[in-house]
């Protein structure tokens, strides 16, 4: 221990010593000035760009080069290609249908005035209806049917009966009939009563149709115990669809173009439903609003020589896209209460553009 004790000292002694022998280090001095900066060699220019017209690449003015042939090269020349021609749009979304004889060769109305006393003016230039409340047998109904529509209408949609729902919708129906004259004793409002024929009713032939028979086989229903023909035969049922003219005067003062809203789910069997059973046809009579006597509406015919004013039935129809169809509505009255006497005429005056057109 005393050895190394000694030792100690001694390499301590050896420090001092050399620590004695070296100088005091001088400060850091300060940062020098910012030398100028070095000029580096400049890159070589970027190749020219291709002119627009110089679609090869070689520089050259190519005659073929010339896409508009216009005898310059130019940015004319860079015009793109035609885009494709997109598809042709359908054109079988919503279509209107005319229904009147003689039209592209319709001839499937049948009309047919009736009366009490016997009298049927089929295939005459006018039927009737008239209210007369003194005498019963004056009175005169009038019949009418638009046969063949199912297939016409089916077609177009390439569709049958069946499944004439899955293709398309009616959104609307309007009869259009043409007053040809109107008689009462003073200006009196009325109504004209419609009844739809359902698939118990016989179908009436017009050459034959009668009071008491539609046709040579079958007569119309009778009420039994009922007093009167008023209620019944050919009109057991409710005549409740109605029209309301305001005013039914004189035979001077022409009604002219009714408009009537016909049911939609009526004129849907028309032509969806099974053709032979379903569209009977429809009825009219007239009454009026005060005791007025007898009064009288007439209706060009079918049959008139006036083919533009015969009656005339404008169907509406939507075609259904199975990915957005939603109901139609129940009932277009409200509809068509709310319309002006121009948009109730609009089918009416396209028809006889469409006439025109062919």
């Amino acid at each position: 221990m005393k050895s190394m004790k000694v030792l100690g000292m001694a390499l301590l002694g050896m420090s001092i010593i050399m620590a004695s022998c070296k100088g005091d280090q001088g400060e850091i001095g300060p940062t020098g000035p910012t030398g100028p900066t070095g000029q580096g060699t400049p890159g070589a220019p970027g190749a020219d760009g291709l002119a627009c017209w110089d679609l090869n690449g070689n520089g050259a003015e190519d005659e073929a080069e010339d896409i508009n042939q216009d005898g310059m090269f130019d940015a004319l020349d860079c015009a793109g290609n035609d885009g494709a021609d997109g598809q042709d749009g359908s054109d079988k979304p919503n279509m209107e249908f005319y229904f009147q004889n003689g039209y592209n060769g319709y001839t499937g109305t049948q009309d047919a005035q009736i009366s009490p006393d016997g009298v049927n003016d089929a295939n005459n230039d006018f039927f009737r209806i008239r209210e007369d409340l003194d005498n019963v047998n004056g009175a005169r109904r009038s019949l009418l049917r638009f046969g063949g529509i199912s297939d016409i209408v089916n077609t177009a949609f390439d569709t049958d009966n069946t499944n004439c729902g899955d293709s398309y919708r009616v959104d609307q129906a309007i009869l259009y009939l043409y007053s040809g004259g109107s008689s009462a004793a003073n200006a009196v409002p009325g109504y004209i009563h419609l009844g739809f024929y359902e698939d118990t009713d016989p179908l009436f032939d017009e050459t034959i149709v009668s009071w008491t028979t539609a046709n040579q086989v079958d007569t119309w229903g009778f009420l039994t115990g009922a007093g009167s023909l008023w209620d019944t035969n050919p009109f057991p049922g409710s005549d409740g669809y109605t029209h309301y003219i305001p005013s039914i005067t004189t035979t001077s003062q022409n009604i002219g173009w009714i408009a009537i809203p016909l049911p939609r789910d009526f004129v849907t069997k028309w032509i969806c439903g099974d053709p032979d059973n379903l569209n009977k046809g429809m009825r009219l009579r007239l009454t009026t609003e005060a005791n007025a006597g007898a009064t009288m509406i007439s209706f060009f015919s079918s049959e008139h020589d006036n083919a533009d004013l015969r009656p005339l039935l404008v169907v509406q129809t939507t075609e259904v896209n199975p990915a957005t169809t939603k109901m139609a509505p129940s009932s277009k009255a409200k509809d068509w209460d709310n319309m002006s006497y121009e948009e109730k005429m609009a089918p009416l005056y396209r028809y006889f553009a469409a006439k025109e057109a062919n």
